[in-house]
């Protein structure tokens, strides 16, 4: 009996000793392994953060683009029924004959400036659609930094022989941005009308209705 307990005993001591020799972290230890995670949990949360301002970023000009697709299919659409009056690379006026040719139409002025592409009119006869006409307020039609440019080729008519020699075009280049630097995401977009000039011989939708002035 007294020989089991010794057994038992012993047992209990190596356990004991055992234990108490098992090597636990070092202070040093501790904070090398803290700094070592705070190190990996930066450059992560750096990395995601970059990712979600790009995802940002490229979403922005994604909504930038659409709305900047809207305004030139709007301008497209007037162009079509329009006559170029005044143009520049920034600046661009045209008389709408889409509100009839008897009564004074509308005359449009589309400018890019101040990183954006801005909308104005002035209700006067074809004589008045001038740079001086009183022009509505300029009102966007885009959002984000725009950019952009008017290449205009003006229409061309003999009115003798009531023969086109020239059908005119409008053509409007955008550059839609967002961000700067290595976080910068643009596109482009571009679109080429026809015009439909009423004022040049045989280029109007109805030269009998409608002759050259």
């Amino acid at each position: 009996m007294r020989d089991a307990m010794n057994k038992n005993n012993k047992k209990l001591n190596n356990k004991k000793t055992k234990f108490i020799n098992r090597r636990a972290f070092t202070l040093v230890e501790v904070i090398v392994a803290m700094g070592i995670f705070v190190l990996i949990m930066a450059g992560s949360s750096g990395a995601f953060a970059m990712a979600f301002k790009s995802y940002r970023s490229a979403k922005n000009v994604n909504e930038n683009l659409k709305n900047a697709q809207y305004a030139m299919n709007l301008m497209s659409k007037t162009f079509r029924t329009s006559t170029v009056r005044y143009s520049t690379a920034s600046d661009l006026i045209v008389y709408d004959y889409s509100q009839g040719t008897t009564n004074p139409g509308y005359c449009m002025r589309y400018r890019f400036i101040s990183n954006e592409l801005r909308k104005s009119s002035a209700n006067t006869t074809l004589a008045g659609c001038i740079v001086g006409a009183s022009f509505s307020t300029a009102l966007p039609m885009t959002t984000g930094v725009v950019t952009g440019a008017f290449d205009v080729v003006s229409s061309v008519g003999n009115a003798a022989t009531h023969e086109s020699t020239t059908v005119g075009k409008v053509t409007v280049m955008m550059n839609i941005s967002n961000g700067t630097g290595s976080n910068l995401t643009s596109a482009r977009i571009q679109s080429t009308s026809s015009l439909r000039d009423y004022t040049i011989s045989n280029v109007g939708i109805d030269f009998t209705n409608n002759p050259a002035n």
